[in-house]
């Protein structure tokens, strides 16, 4: 919960270049070159236009390549997402990973779906939410 006395306070500058949602959707995920090695993730935390958080069962490095499956309300079909793994921490040990993941080669079909994603959360929120939490 916020603090109504820092609301008169100023603000640090907002780093993030992309609003974040925080959805829950069905995904599973894959290493590039591991296509035949299929993991389901538990949690989805958020997804942006730049990228996505989720947990994973184990710690991927720096770099890899990795492809999300998702499924929205948005669009029928399996929606896949390209990206490399920016870090992977440990949030319980040798049992749950928290991995930030960069998208990369999105199409324009992946670009739409997020703009939706992206419009559907601004609507649902409302103006006084700050969308970049």
């Amino acid at each position: 919960m916020k603090d109504p006395k820092k609301k008169d306070q100023p603000q640090p500058e907002e780093r993030r270049k992309y609003i974040r949602i925080k959805k829950n959707f069905i995904m599973t995920y894959f290493l590039k070159d591991q296509p035949a090695v299929k993991h389901e993730a538990s949690q989805l935390k958020n997804i942006s236009k730049g990228g996505l958080c989720f947990i994973t069962a184990q710690k991927y490095e720096p770099q890899m390549r990795v492809i999300v499956e998702i499924r929205t309300p948005y669009i029928a079909d399996i929606t896949r997402l390209e990206g490399k793994v920016l870090e992977s921490h440990e949030k319980l040990k040798d049992i749950i990973y928290e991995t930030r993941l960069q998208f990369e080669n999105l199409t324009p079909q992946n670009e739409i779906l997020l703009n939706k994603l992206e419009e559907f959360f601004i609507k649902e929120k409302g103006a006084d939410h700050n969308p970049y939490e």
